[in-house]
């Protein structure tokens, strides 16, 4: 029981950093992450909602698969982006 806790307490903590790092992108960054990260997105993103945190979430979990420049918009974000 208490690894289940630990294990839902690292998932439910790196997803609120992820929010976090989301909601605290800057409108730059933003702007950023829709022109560079179009066709990444389509790519390997097929049937999350663009925009938003998941859609964030799937180009993070993907950022070794993206092109350099949606890499790029991705990781000044959230620099820890694997």
């Amino acid at each position: 029981m208490r690894r289940l806790l630990s294990v839902i307490l690292l998932i439910s903590g790196t997803w609120v950093a992820g929010v976090a790092s989301v909601s605290a992108a800057t409108d730059e960054q933003k702007a950023a992450l829709k022109s560079d990260c179009r066709s990444d997105f389509i790519a390997h993103c097929k049937g999350v909602k663009p925009g938003g945190i998941p859609a964030f979430e799937c180009l993070s979990k993907n950022v070794d698969s993206l092109s350099s420049s949606c890499q790029a918009a991705v990781k000044a974000v959230d620099p820890k982006a694997k």
